[in-house]
């Protein structure tokens, strides 16, 4: 199973893609995130921070001013590769 072979940080990845959570229109907040992974809000926020500065993830603000966050192109390839 490919969520086996992932780190705890690459976890989050692969479920942002599984939701489509590609692109800055389909963003979503830390908590919904949070929801559907079954962690807690500040391990998930260490967890994108890190994906972030890695370039796998990258971040926007709503228009009600909070942060949310998406898969970048390179975090797309590092899940699909997951797949090969």
């Amino acid at each position: 199973m490919v969520e086996d072979r992932l780190t705890q940080e690459d976890k989050p990845l692969l479920h942002m893609h599984n939701l489509g959570v590609v692109n800055a229109k389909r963003a979503k907040k830390l908590d919904e995130l949070a929801a559907v992974l079954s962690i807690s809000l500040d391990e998930l926020k260490k967890l994108l921070g890190h994906s972030e500065e890695q370039g796998y993830v990258e971040s926007t603000v709503s228009e009600a001013g909070e942060k949310m966050y998406y898969l970048s192109p390179k975090g797309i390839i590092k899940v699909c590769s997951c797949f090969s």
